[in-house]
């Protein structure tokens, strides 16, 4: 992974390094503090750059979720024939490129769920993978759907709808942008029953979205490992099972 400074950052986005500074604490750019310093993912800011330079919005979460099912040959809950035609067509252009376009998946899907972070004991980590109010995603279930990619001593999981307290209760999570260890995601309740749909780990479809939000070379490319197949089957067969 390339580091930048905020001052190279700022430029290469074209903005105050005041700006940087402020997408980095909000969690829009993704960085690293060393010695009381910003360092700036250089393969965020040209993300950033690029999204910047071509028109388009995410998602709303019914439709990314919708995406995502498709792409797992699951049939999308909640979505119009038309809306369904739609992301077929949206699915088949991606797989007609050699590559699937992680930047542009990376960007539709952002809205998925509420991401936060927390900092928690590492000796609870496995407990709380495990909960049952809690779907293992992202770098904690790459080893369920057969991606090459881990991150000892962090864990990401989607938690069921209204028990983000209770969960955080339990276990003395605190809220921590900067040092946390637990990525904890949010989705909308309907999304609930496809994430479970698998015993303990989220689809593959969804541990490829969650690994492109690390904006990391080695990241996108296990997303990338795992997006290939389904984008092939779901051109192939022109959606999810009904």
């Amino acid at each position: 992974m390339d580091l930048l400074s905020v001052r190279e950052a700022a430029i290469a986005l074209d903005v105050d390094d005041s700006r940087v500074r402020q997408l980095l604490r909000d969690g829009r750019l993704h960085g690293t503090r060393v010695g009381g310093r910003w360092l700036v993912d250089g393969g965020a800011v040209r993300d950033r750059r690029e999204r910047g330079a071509r028109p388009g919005r995410p998602l709303s979460a019914r439709n990314a979720w919708g995406l995502l099912a498709i792409l797992a040959g699951q049939s999308p809950a909640g979505l119009s024939d038309a809306e369904k035609s739609r992301v077929v067509r949206r699915l088949r252009n991606m797989a007609a490129h050699d590559q699937p376009p992680v930047v542009r998946l990376r960007e539709l899907l952002q809205a998925r769920a509420e991401t936060r972070q927390y900092r928690v004991h590492s000796g609870l980590l496995r407990t709380i993978l495990a909960h049952p109010d809690v779907v293992r995603a992202g770098v904690s279930a790459t080893g369920d759907v057969g991606a090459d990619y881990v991150a000892p001593g962090r864990a990401e999981v989607y938690v069921r709808p209204g028990k983000v307290g209770e969960l955080a209760a339990e276990f003395g999570m605190v809220r921590d942008h900067e040092r946390g260890n637990l990525v904890v995601r949010v989705p909308p309740a309907d999304a609930w029953p496809f994430l479970a749909s698998i015993t303990g780990a989220a689809p593959s479809s969804v541990v490829a979205a969650d690994l492109l939000d690390i904006h990391e070379d080695r990241a996108d490319a296990a997303a990338a490992g795992l997006l290939r197949p389904l984008l092939a089957h779901c051109s192939r067969a022109g959606g999810g099972r009904s």
